[in-house]
């Protein structure tokens, strides 16, 4: 069935939605996130909010409304927001705008207090309510950086919300016959999330990185800050400035850079300028 949903594209649409959340007296929304994370661009952005609040769908484009009226909407503490898997998105938009969402409730614990056998959202949209995601497959490398975004994949990101209402009331029915009510409260309490802690980039968890020793090390952690000088210049993604097995080539041998064979978006001009600075530093 296709769903109709209304499109906020600017900061006094989406004032005037909150305004009217709140003379509908609207109690929770669900809410999800689409973003660009070093896939196209440079750098991770948030590129779609997907709402429904019981009686309408909304897409609002953060491309286009105000740091501003996105942050009043965030952190506004009526209605709550019911998201599913919420701490990638709680962090995506602190790190951008320094957003801590208000009033959130991630579906997710519910989940985890049941101890579900399978707790990705797909699945258990399939096992509490018999709900199947089809396409995900074809919007997983999607670039919702790009304007306009197509209609199927609007559709597809309406789909990560339509649920959620029905999802938390069944998740919340059997915690309840289960008498599993305190150990609930108990991962509310104890998962909330701290925005200050320091995160490892995913560069620096590889098994061959935890390998190096000495200069070796020094050298990798070098290249790796070059990568992304250059890939915040050129706007793409750093693996495509240099891949993770060039990356620990040229930390056990400086001389690597003048054998990548670099992807084609590379000017040859920045590829001079990339080994000169790899074999200078």
């Amino acid at each position: 069935m296709e769903r109709k949903y209304t499109e906020i594209a600017g900061s006094a649409q989406l004032a005037a939605y909150r305004k009217s959340l709140a003379e509908r007296g609207v109690a929770k929304i669900a809410v999800d996130f689409e973003g660009e994370f070093n896939l196209h661009v440079y750098g991770e952005h948030l590129c779609l909010i997907q709402v429904y609040d019981g009686r309408d769908f909304v897409l609002i484009d953060p491309l286009k409304t105000g740091e501003e009226e996105l942050r009043a909407f965030l952190e506004m503490k009526s209605p709550v927001k019911l998201f599913f898997g919420a701490d990638s998105d709680r962090m995506l938009v602190y790190k951008q705008y320094g957003i801590k969402i208000a009033s959130l409730f991630d579906v997710q614990h519910l989940v985890e207090v049941l101890d579900l056998e399978k707790k990705g959202l797909d699945s258990v949209l399939f096992s509490q309510l018999g709900v199947e995601v089809v396409k995900k497959k074809k919007f997983q490398q999607y670039n919702w950086m790009t304007r306009p975004l197509d209609g199927e994949a609007k559709a597809y990101a309406l789909g990560d919300v339509e649920y959620l209402f029905r999802l938390s009331e069944v998740l919340l029915e059997k915690i309840i016959e289960r008498g599993l009510v305190e150990e609930m409260a108990f991962r509310l309490v104890s998962g909330q999330l701290d925005y200050d802690r320091k995160t490892v980039p995913g560069i620096f968890k590889t098994p061959e990185y935890r390998k190096m020793r000495g200069a070796v090390k020094s050298r990798y952690e070098r290249a790796v800050e070059i990568r992304e000088e250059f890939a915040r210049q050129m706007n793409v993604p750093p693996n495509l400035v240099l891949t993770k097995q060039d990356l620990a080539d040229i930390a056990y041998d400086p001389a690597a850079v003048k054998r990548v064979r670099f992807n084609k978006r590379v000017t040859e001009k920045t590829r001079m300028e990339l080994i000169r600075r790899m074999e200078q530093d």
